[in-house]
């Protein structure tokens, strides 16, 4: 691999979670105004140049602002975390090239629950890790260690029935949280999965998982004294909903 090749592979990823609950809630309404006020920041530059750009006799005025872009992001999300089981959660992120981010957002499923095994090699079959239905070779398997237990990530290109190409990323991670005050340790199996489309994303969003991954055990792991930063870990204990 060319140093060129490696640096896109360790580009930063922006990760956050979208709200959970029916539409409607105060909490989505300042999660929303939140991501316009990051869309408005990043893309502020290019579509002033965009709208520059765009010719005097094209008989209507510019339809894109970076507040439309913004709210119809938020809405796209929190309809799509809205369809997810309970003990499932929404992550979004946004990759960066060369300070600018180039692709948002990109959806990650993310589902939590109590260790259906003592032995977490089941995970493996979860996450396709010898191929699926639909993969077009042999999916490319790289092993993830965290600050609170081990994981893999999973690389398939694939074709539609269609014949269109993208690639599928699904990933597992075994966490074992640590007791903190009057709370107990637990146990918690994380799968994550997403879809691709694009070409130069295929090449970016393993790398991309694998700091959402990070990020999730950083985020389980007790901060301090105080309990487990993702208040919804210790609820998936025993599994399942």
């Amino acid at each position: 691999m060319n140093n060129e090749l490696r640096a896109m592979t360790q580009l930063p990823w922006h990760w956050e979670w979208v709200p959970a609950g029916p539409a409607g809630e105060p909490a989505h309404e300042a999660w929303t105004e939140r991501v316009v006020a990051l869309f408005e920041e990043w893309t502020a530059e290019g579509l002033l140049a965009a709208r520059a750009a765009w010719p005097a006799d094209a008989g209507a005025e510019f339809p894109f602002s970076s507040d439309l872009l913004g709210r119809d992001a938020a809405a796209w999300l929190l309809e799509r975390a809205e369809q997810l089981p309970a003990w499932s959660r929404l992550a979004w992120g946004a990759v960066f090239v060369n300070g600018r981010p180039r692709w948002a957002p990109v959806p990650v499923v993310v589902e939590f629950s109590g260790p259906v095994s003592g032995d977490p090699n089941y995970l493996m079959h979860l996450v396709g890790a010898r191929g699926l239905e639909g993969d077009a070779r042999e999916p490319v398997v790289d092993y993830v260690t965290t600050s609170i237990g081990d994981g893999l990530r999973v690389f398939a290109l694939c074709r539609s029935a269609e014949g269109a190409a993208y690639a599928r990323v699904d990933a597992a991670l075994r966490l074992d949280v640590p007791p903190t005050g009057d709370a107990p340790g637990v146990g918690v199996d994380v799968q994550l999965s997403t879809l691709v489309f694009e070409m130069g994303l295929m090449a970016l969003i393993g790398n991309g998982v694998e700091q959402l991954m990070q990020q999730i055990a950083d985020e389980c792991a007790p901060a301090g004294a105080g309990p487990a930063r993702l208040g919804f870990v210790a609820a998936a204990e025993g599994g399942q909903p």
